[in-house]
């Protein structure tokens, strides 16, 4: 039997379809996560009624009022909390944290999709994989109110010398956005403009150029 290419898989996955009627909650670490994990499918859906919701940085008076901004730009409701981001507690120990503030926040609003980290934390980072983890127990224990749970499917394909991560899609992930150039440079353009990082840096470069997701199982 031939093994399928990557672009093959490309090809038979599922668009992610969203309607004007859905109501979609993007629950990330940090502010920027919202853009570089998937701001082409926020461009292509701004008929959804989102909710951003960063678990870390209101206290930051540099990144949060570029988090309202940039929501604002999105045309959603903007959250946004004080999760620890300094590493000064473990995944372990933020993961009851993570439940309390989203409960707190959301409590049993309905959503139709809820958008967050995958397990692997994309690149390894302790505060995605914390959120991924307090999700999935949130959803275990049905303490949310939410149809369709979709997590950030990526992979890091490589790091350079200079620090810059190569991210890519995975190939099991269940939905794909290929993004053509201008939605790619349009996300390079918030990461760098509006939340102010240099367009040769990581944060930058971290935007993939295929958006992928996993349904939590």
């Amino acid at each position: 039997m031939k093994v399928k290419s990557f672009l093959d898989i490309i090809n038979i996955m599922k668009t992610l379809e969203l309607k004007k009627t859905d109501r979609a909650l993007v629950l990330v670490a940090h502010p920027d996560d919202e853009t570089i994990w998937m701001g082409g499918t926020l461009f292509q859906n701004l008929q959804t009624d989102w909710t951003i919701f960063s678990l870390c940085r209101k206290s930051d008076n540099d990144r949060k009022p570029k988090f309202d901004n940039v929501c604002a730009f999105y045309g959603a409701r903007g959250i946004i909390t004080d999760l620890d981001d300094e590493d000064k507690l473990s995944t372990e120990k933020t993961i009851p944290i993570i439940q309390e503030l989203v409960e707190e926040e959301i409590g049993r609003e309905k959503f139709d999709y809820i958008f967050t980290h995958g397990a692997n934390g994309e690149y390894g980072h302790p505060r995605h994989i914390g959120v991924y983890l307090a999700v999935k127990l949130l959803i275990k224990n049905k303490r949310l109110n939410i149809k369709n749970v979709l997590c950030f499917n990526y992979k890091k394909y490589r790091e350079e010398e200079n620090g810059l991560i190569d991210m890519r899609a995975k190939p099991d992930s269940d939905f794909l956005l290929e993004l053509g150039k201008n939605d790619i440079n349009r996300k390079k353009k918030i990461i760098a403009e509006m939340y102010g990082y240099s367009y040769n840096g990581i944060d930058v470069n971290l935007c993939p150029k295929t958006e992928a997701f996993k349904i939590l199982r």
